[in-house]
């Protein structure tokens, strides 16, 4: 008898898995296109009335919904194992099947680094003129500058240590300081509300996703500790019968 083929969406997932370095590689590419098409808008003459504008704003922008997306890979994760449980798939019913999603942090994060220096950069040389002391003076008067430098200074350490030769020298540490990316996220998006006019949508629409994303990460950190806690992220209900110990 012939054993059932899989699905095309199947092979392509278990290839993902399988070629983590093409991943990581279409995926940076990817994040690089906005860049790309930032630069070539500006050697077009194609940014509109006020260029510096939309030259400081996007990449600001792109930085924190690069974070946010970056703390949406745990929950995303575990949202399609409990989805392939229930509609009984035959590919996703474990966490390891979706690693290539965990792999995405790397070059999402290191991207996300990218764009909120490249913010500061146009802040400081087109809206200071390249004064430092202007910039420092701009640090202790306004709140929305210095939550936006914060927030830079937590990625700081979180971009250097986005190797693997970083995750083999501080091995259990290394987790604890890219939990960085949650206050780091927070100043960012204070940054964005300090900046926002009354009335912008923009800044309660981020703020209730990174609430959302950080309920979920409370969540997650309480249930991996559970002792009921299944493969597929959910917690069974109480029965006289306790759950399988898995192998």
């Amino acid at each position: 008898m012939a054993m059932p083929t899989d699905s095309l969406p199947t092979r392509i997932l278990r290839a993902a898995n399988r070629a983590p370095l093409l991943v990581m590689l279409i995926a940076s590419a990817l994040l690089a296109l906005p860049a790309a098409s930032l630069a070539a808008r500006m050697a077009l003459g194609r940014l509109g009335v006020n260029p510096a504008e939309i030259l400081l704003r996007q990449p600001g922008s792109w930085s924190l919904e690069l974070l946010l997306l970056v703390l949406s890979v745990g929950p995303l994760r575990q949202a399609l194992v409990m989805l392939s449980c229930r509609r009984r798939a035959r590919y996703g019913k474990r966490l390891s099947d979706w690693n290539w999603l965990v792999r995405l942090r790397r070059p999402i994060g290191l991207a996300a680094f990218f764009y909120a220096l490249l913010h500061l950069t146009v802040y400081a040389l087109l809206d200071l003129d390249g004064d430092w002391h202007e910039l420092f003076n701009d640090l202790r008067d306004k709140r929305h500058v210095a939550a936006g430098m914060a927030s830079l200074l937590l990625l700081v350490p979180l971009a250097l240590t986005s190797t693997d030769a970083a995750v083999r020298l501080l091995k259990r540490h290394w987790k604890r300081l890219h939990t960085l990316v949650y206050p780091a996220s927070l100043l960012a998006l204070t940054h964005f509300v300090l900046l926002s006019k009354p009335g912008v949508v923009a800044p309660l629409v981020h703020g209730v996703v990174l609430a959302g994303l950080l309920c979920c990460s409370c969540r997650q950190r309480f249930f991996r500790n559970h002792p009921l806690m299944q493969a597929d992220g959910s917690v069974p209900e109480r029965s006289g019968t306790p759950p399988a110990a898995s192998s």
